[in-house]
């Protein structure tokens, strides 16, 4: 169990990074407009905030490719 526990506070750390990063890619975004293809920060919010694994790695990808972008 504790394993679990384990695994588990390791993921809500990397929810929270992943958001942090996502806030920061959005206050970047607003220095630096980008094209409309990229999503607003509240729709790769609500993707990390799914329960569906999908959602949640399509919007780690999004944080990554904006992230990589901006860089």
């Amino acid at each position: 169990m504790e394993s679990i526990s384990r695994i588990s506070s390791m993921l809500e750390t990397a929810r929270e990074l992943t958001l942090e990063a996502a806030q920061s890619a959005g206050a970047a975004r607003s220095l630096n407009p980008r094209p409309p293809r990229d999503l607003p920060f509240l729709q790769i919010k609500k993707l990390l905030d799914s329960r569906n694994d999908r959602d949640i790695l399509e919007g780690l990808r999004k944080v990554i490719s904006v992230r990589s972008t901006a860089g």
